[in-house]
């Protein structure tokens, strides 16, 4: 059998760990998202060689959750909440670079799970609670569902995470865009994600639109949501994904697909760093290489660009290294819905410095496309220059 995973580079890898801070072009993304610049700094400063990702994000995850057992045992609600927050983002990427359900594995998404449970029990300015929404085969896809201010019935944005986030992580409890401007969010865990991972709830080519879908039904159900008004907002992988949900279900009135993969997955699957195929491969539990690279070409966005009727938004960076900014082109061609593309002049695939700005225009993006604004024909282009 073909070994086309690079795995036999890992000393590639170990020397930009001793001379480069790897997780720096994540510090924006984790900060947005809800992680202590501090906790970032002291975490990853200590991860001197990938092996030690485990260990050190594991250390800062139980440091804090010890914390809030202090708080929680001391009647500060406040302070028990944020603490099991934290740890439970903290665990994410411990969780996030093991590509198998080891007990190792399953044990450190118990205590994020846990904590992130905690979290919601003590957790007073909003509501937000774990959902499970059913699915295929008995099986459920777990949630985040954090419900909008006051009495009326409020629009929704079904949230779908890349290949490599959770659901836990965007948006912030304490700092949710969507939510300030009167819109409820549902985050999901879908097929290859996160706790559906744990789960064996595995990605095909077909199934994640029709967890969309399921999402969507149970969004029908809940009396705070108006239903008439659902967006699918998803980043990274999430890009490919939320397309397909639109493409999908009709129910769907707005899109967006941010840090777009949107074509070929040549790039992200054989020429970007190797864990991010033996991730996919995990999430699909696909583990021969031949049958992995007949699955990912089919995995593109050309067949099902005719089927998407909402207003659709297009974020990428000018040099994305996972997808070239071609196919982003090419794909927003192709969309004869109403659209947008905006381009981060000199950005990679997370944004960089951009990223806060962002994450406020694209909540102001869906509040507008959810509303009406944006009408058919509409077709704009958007460059956004360095800074």
């Amino acid at each position: 059998m073909t070994d086309h995973s690079r795995r036999g580079q890992k000393w590639i890898t170990e020397e930009f760990y001793k001379v480069l801070d790897v997780f720096g072009f994540r510090a924006v993304m984790f900060v947005e998202w809800g992680f202590r610049p501090a906790d970032v700094k002291r975490t990853t400063e200590r991860i001197k060689v990938p092996g030690a990702v485990v260990k050190e994000w594991v250390r800062t995850a139980s440091q804090e959750e010890a914390l809030a057992r202090e708080a929680e045992a001391a009647g500060h609600r406040q302070s028990a909440a944020e603490f099991y927050y934290r740890a439970a983002l903290y665990y994410g990427p411990a969780c996030g670079v093991l590509h198998a359900n080891t007990p190792r594995k399953l044990e450190l998404y118990k205590r994020l799970i846990h904590c992130y449970t905690k979290f919601t029990e003590y957790f007073e300015e909003a509501s937000v609670r774990r959902v499970e929404i059913p699915f295929e085969n008995g099986k459920t896809i777990p949630g985040i569902l954090q419900t909008a201010p006051g009495n009326e019935k409020a629009p929704c944005v079904l949230v779908i995470p890349g290949m490599d986030t959770i659901k836990e992580y965007m948006p912030s409890p304490y700092h949710n865009h969507f939510r300030r401007r009167g819109m409820a969010t549902l985050t999901i865990d879908g097929p290859g994600q996160g706790e559906s991972n744990v789960r064996e709830t595995w990605v095909t080519l077909d199934n994640f639109e029709r967890a969309g879908s399921a999402a969507i039904d149970f969004l029908e159900s809940r009396p705070e949501i108006d239903a008439g008004r659902i967006g699918v907002y998803g980043w990274s992988m999430g890009s490919y994904w939320a397309p397909r949900i639109a493409a999908h279900d009709a129910r769907v009135k707005a899109c967006v697909g941010a840090m777009g993969v949107y074509g070929q997955k040549d790039t992200i699957f054989k020429h970007a760093k190797p864990p991010y195929r033996a991730n996919y491969m995990y999430m699909s539990n696909i583990h021969d290489e031949e049958a992995f690279d007949d699955m990912a070409a089919h995995m593109t966005l050309e067949p099902i660009a005719g089927k998407i009727k909402c207003p659709t938004l297009l974020a990428v960076g000018e040099f994305d290294e996972l997808s070239p900014l071609e196919d982003a082109d090419q794909f927003f061609d192709m969309l004869s819905c109403p659209k947008e593309m905006w381009i981060y002049e000199n950005e990679t695939h997370t944004f960089g410095g951009r990223l806060p700005d962002f994450y406020l225009q694209v909540a102001d993006w869906m509040s507008d496309a959810l509303e009406g604004r944006i009408k058919p024909g509409h077709a704009k282009r958007v460059e956004h220059a360095a800074r």
